[in-house]
């Protein structure tokens, strides 16, 4: 173990009274690129950015045990409706892939450079980047029924208080989407560039890529109640099975991890490079080295 290695797996610090800090349990082998992730269909669905690929990924012997072609540069992925859905960001498309057939079923023309993608109220959700738009689509006949104009370049996605919201790496809002309207709310921040989001049932954590921060969000008031400093380019965590949150930062390969009792970072974590984007499935969680070829699997000690 190099001594860097060595020095800030000892500065983590550890969550609670007489527990211990989340570890590294494997290290899986992937294609390319490994974007983002889904815990699905009792497996971990993730995307290869760089060949064009879903891999599946067996839970119980972390081996690959499928790989499925798909269209150019895929990122974001979830699950719905019976099937995995993938943001295209290379073909601007939504991609469906059934995990039972393990193919390519449909692909659904949406706006320009996809960033992200959700499933949530019943429909697919995917941001438009370049053209300040979020697609809804319905899954019951892969057409977008709506296309909803936010401003900025929305990025992230999540789904907290009964609502959609979206991030945008241009200005300083995040937008709220009342999936019954359609109508826009905009929440401003004091930092620019809040991206990427992770949210729990009540709660946005709005990753700030430039600043270093993430600025946590009441979903019911719409306010700003917190800003924490993480790492270097926070990008796009997720709410762990122990509420906390887990934000990845891809300037300097590590992942801040956040208790939000206090509002505070309680452990620094090592990862692979470039992480991206973070998953929770089957109690533990998942991180795809964007900058590499594997998938980091974390239980929470």
């Amino acid at each position: 173990m190099s001594r860097a290695l060595t020095v800030l797996c000892a500065a983590a610090v550890v969550l609670a009274a007489g527990g211990s800090s989340p570890r590294v349990v494997a290290k899986i082998r992937s294609p390319l690129s490994p974007c983002a992730a889904t815990a699905a269909f009792d497996a971990v669905w993730a995307t290869s950015y760089g060949e064009g690929r879903v891999f599946r990924i067996d839970r119980r012997t972390n081996k690959i045990t499928a790989r499925i072609r798909v269209g150019h540069s895929p990122c974001g992925i979830v699950s719905g409706a019976g099937s995995l859905w993938i943001n295209g960001y290379g073909t601007d498309t939504v991609e469906r892939v059934s995990p039972s057939r393990r193919k390519l079923v449909a692909s659904i023309e949406v706006g320009r450079k996809p960033f992200d993608v959700l499933y949530a109220a019943g429909a697919v959700w995917t941001t438009n980047n370049s053209d300040g738009t979020v697609s809804r689509i319905d899954p019951r006949t892969n057409r977008v029924v709506r296309t909803i104009r936010t401003g900025g370049a929305p990025a992230g996605l999540g789904f907290a208080g009964g609502a959609v919201w979206v991030g945008s790496n241009l200005g300083r809002d995040v937008f709220r989407i009342d999936p019954r309207t359609n109508r826009v709310t905009r929440i401003r921040l004091a930092s620019s560039g809040p991206a990427w989001l992770a949210t729990s049932a009540h709660d946005v954590w709005a990753a700030h890529v430039g600043a270093g921060t993430v600025s946590r969000i009441d979903a019911a008031t719409l306010t700003v109640v917190a800003t924490v400093k993480v790492g270097s380019q926070p990008v796009d965590g997720a709410v762990a099975p122990d509420g906390t949150v887990w934000i990845p930062n891809r300037g300097d390969a590590t992942i801040s991890v956040l208790d939000p009792a206090r509002n505070a970072v309680a452990a620094t974590l090592l990862s692979g490079p470039s992480p991206f984007v973070i998953t929770a499935g089957f109690g533990d969680m998942w991180v795809p080295s964007y900058g590499g070829a594997d998938v980091w699997r974390y239980d929470l000690g």
